[in-house]
């Protein structure tokens, strides 16, 4: 009895801070918000501001929208992007707040005085004649007792009343809006960078490195270098170059060995260097201008038209190395042949790289798979030194290799148009010249003339002058390139064909950009942050089990295969496309943001800055510029974002995983 009668003696002698606000149960009896737009009154198009009064009642307090002390309090904006007066971005704090130590190291940033905050708009371009009302749907404040904090009420959002004058409609941009755009999407690129960072912030965790499955990596390095043994530059020199080699006699094994060193050596520094800077290197449109009209030169030496020769600056450097010492006259012949042999390897380096680019792998990694590139590219050199015996065992030279040399020309003259095809992209908002068709047109008929000339209906200079029976291997082949054009060619009077194959072929040509956009019903958005402010705001209203509570962000790229090759053929499939539709969807461009994702006009320099703060975004938290990446994420009621799971294959090779991927986190 005595311990109760003290503690309601000390219940009774707390001071009473504000009087009846200790018996505060709403917002409502904590503070007032109104609010006006200025000026009340304008036409489609016109600039306006949203003003919001916030009036704290006495020894009541709100907070910021935007600390500056990091602290949990504060109030949250949603971006208006619909109805007749749209706000994108959140106002500035005005100047005024209370800056105040609660405890060592925990500084609270409150306003207590009546606080005016200025929203900058726009009056909607299709906003209807007549008066509205405006309300700050989604936008969340705070007021605080001593003791207690209210947010503000749901069902009465702060609204001001506004007039839209008659006036025409302002043409927004070129491209149509699309049809099943969410209500996250953006209309203005300002700050886009600053809110990109804002989101990083609220990330609870700040780095996850993704790697890819190095001993993969190793064994594809391993196979292209082989398989680039086979090719017409390279092939018939190894027997011609061992033979050399056995004339030294008892020192034929060290300067096989010499010579193989040298190899990996020159072959290991250009694919280092290549899977190093691939992804700046392939969204380079004067690289993919460069790389077109070097695969042209190629294409047009393997067809027969001019031999490529080693510059004779270097003949001589490697005769005088010879008269300098027999092991110096090795290293010269090695770096001569590995830069002859380059214009062969060059498309399985570059296809190689490509997939190195895909899977997230550290440096050092990538540095061994160059190594492991060039080693297998050098081994028989050792090898047939080791045992000459050998070399009888390898076919000889002929009319099979000059076959081989033109369908090479054949198939570096299609690539040559897929990098000019991939320049334009990166030049015009949609190409006019290597547009998809046209592209697609040249592979028809490229793979037509290369299935003709494997059945001798045409000869080309370096072919021998009588011809030879039509082998069945050689036939084939030629039925496989017939095919080929016959597949593709319905495609090109509007008949996509179906199937994994032209879904290749569709990844590889790159559709137009705005393909993804406008091609089927998934309503992809480009707003991360306005996409993660709006299920926070719905979670605080209806509670966790908003529906599209969770965010799925796809890293893509305008230019990127890869990611194309998953939307065609992945994304829709019906499983995989049903649990996309419960995620709200985000794409993040690194190259550049393709046009059709905004509704007001952007520039290409905007476009490009806005992909760049992309890449920079997914770089900073995962480690990485692998292209495609997935990521889950959970926005929380707190304003902190979770990480749910991130999805560490580019190309989706296992589809079962990536459908489990998805389920998983809607089970919970």
């Amino acid at each position: 009895m005595l311990l109760l009668a003290l503690l309601l003696h000390a219940q009774l002698n707390v001071p009473q801070l504000g009087g009846a606000r200790n018996k505060a149960r709403s917002f409502a009896d904590v503070a007032t918000v109104s609010a006006e737009i200025v000026p009340a009154k304008a036409k489609p198009g016109d600039a306006v501001t949203f003003r919001l009064i916030v009036t704290p009642k006495p020894d009541c307090k709100t907070y910021p929208f935007r600390p500056t002390t990091g602290q949990v309090s504060k109030n949250d904006f949603a971006p208006l992007t619909a109805g007749s007066v749209l706000l994108p971005k959140p106002p500035a704090d005005p100047p005024g707040a209370t800056v105040k130590e609660k405890k060592p190291g925990d500084v609270e940033e409150y306003y207590t005085g009546p606080t005016t905050w200025e929203i900058a708009g726009t009056v909607a371009p299709d906003a209807k004649p007549g008066a509205t009302t405006v309300p700050l749907t989604g936008t969340v404040l705070q007021a605080c007792t001593a003791t207690n904090c209210f947010p503000s009420d749901f069902k009465n959002p702060p609204s001001a009343v506004f007039e839209v004058l008659p006036g025409p409609t302002p043409v927004v941009t070129d491209v149509p809006k699309l049809a099943d755009t969410p209500a996250v999407s953006r209309v203005t690129t300002d700050g886009y960078a600053a809110g990109l960072d804002a989101v990083r912030e609220r990330i609870e965790a700040k780095s996850f490195e993704i790697e890819g499955g190095f001993l993969g990596l190793l064994l594809t390095a391993v196979f292209w270098g082989y398989v680039s043994l086979l090719t017409p530059c390279v092939f018939p020199m190894i027997p011609i170059t061992v033979s050399l080699f056995l004339k030294k006699g008892g020192d034929a094994v060290r300067h096989a060995a010499v010579y193989a060193l040298a190899i990996v050596a020159v072959l290991g520094l250009s694919a280092v260097t290549l899977l190093s800077v691939f992804r700046e290197l392939s969204v380079s449109p004067g690289m993919n201008l460069f790389l077109g009209g070097l695969f042209v030169v190629f294409a047009l030496s393997f067809l027969g038209l001019f031999d490529l020769a080693l510059p004779g600056f270097l003949v001589r450097r490697a005769e005088g190395g010879r008269k300098l010492g027999g092991y110096v006259g090795t290293v010269f012949g090695a770096v001569a042949f590995s830069l002859v042999s380059f214009t062969c390897v060059a498309p399985f380096l570059g296809g190689f790289a490509g997939i190195a680019a895909s899977g997230g792998y550290s440096r050092w990694q990538l540095v061994l798979a160059g190594l492991a590139f060039a080693a297998a590219f050098a081994s028989p050199f050792f090898v047939l030194a080791l045992f000459p015996s050998l070399l009888k065992q390898l076919p000889k030279s002929g009319g099979w290799l000059d076959a081989v040399k033109a369908v090479f020309g054949f198939i570096e003259l299609a690539a040559a148009l897929k990098f000019f095809r991939t320049a334009e992209l990166r030049l015009l908002d949609r190409p006019a010249y290597f547009t998809y068709d046209a592209v697609l047109a040249g592979w028809v008929v490229i793979a037509l003339a290369c299935g003709l000339y494997l059945l001798h209906l045409f000869r080309l200079p370096h072919d021998a002058d009588e011809k030879p029976p039509v082998g069945v291997v050689r036939l084939l082949v030629a039925l496989g390139f017939l095919g080929f054009a016959a597949y593709l060619a319905p495609a090109l009077f509007g008949h996509r064909p179906g199937g994994a194959v032209y879904a290749w072929v569709d990844a590889f040509l790159l559709p137009e950009p705005a393909e993804k956009a406008s091609g089927d019903d998934l309503p992809w958005s480009t707003d991360l942050k306005g996409a993660i402010d709006r299920i926070q705001a719905d979670k605080r209203t209806r509670g966790a089990a908003t529906e599209r509570g969770l965010v799925f962000v796809d890293f893509t790229g305008v230019t990127c295969t890869n990611c194309k090759l998953n939307e065609k053929d992945v994304f829709p499939r019906p499983a995989v496309r049903e649990l996309l539709k419960k995620y709200t969807l985000v794409s993040l461009y690194t190259d550049e943001v393709p046009a059709a994702y905004y509704l007001t006009p952007a520039s290409r320099t905007q476009r490009r800055e806005d992909a760049a703060a992309n890449l920079g975004f997914q770089r900073a938290l995962f480690g990485t510029e692998q292209l495609p990446l997935y990521v889950l994420l959970d926005p929380q009621v707190s304003g902190a974002v979770k990480v749910v799971a991130v999805y560490d294959e580019g190309k989706i090779n296992d589809v079962p995983r990536f459908t489990e991927f998805l389920a998983a986190p809607l089970k919970k």
